[in-house]
């Protein structure tokens, strides 16, 4: 069973809040709803995955992601793809990010 962190608001604040170790993330439009998913993937390092979203500027599209919720994993692909089947089985589709539309 995977045990899964709160969600932690993109901000150069909460860097260390974020284990430098594998896992599986995702990524919230709102961090206050955990069914708000943009995206479900897998990282060799969570705190580098962290960063590197932190970075990416909002060009105002709306699916910028304001946090990131994670599992530490050393399966990280594997259940990435265990994850993004489930959603795709309740919702019908893929993660907004994950598609390749």
């Amino acid at each position: 069973m995977l045990r899964w962190y709160k969600p932690v608001p993109f901000s150069k604040l909460h860097v260390t809040d974020v284990p430098d170790l594998p896992g599986v993330y995702v990524l919230l439009r709102d961090p206050a709803d955990i069914s708000s998913v943009l995206k479900i993937g897998p990282a060799r390092s969570l705190r580098s995955m962290y960063e590197r979203e932190l970075a990416i500027p909002d060009k105002g599209r709306g699916l910028h992601p304001q946090a990131m919720m994670f599992c530490e994993t050393w399966a990280d692909a594997e259940e990435a793809q265990r994850l993004i089947v489930a959603y795709r089985r309740k919702h019908g589709r893929s993660p907004v990010m994950n598609s390749q539309w």
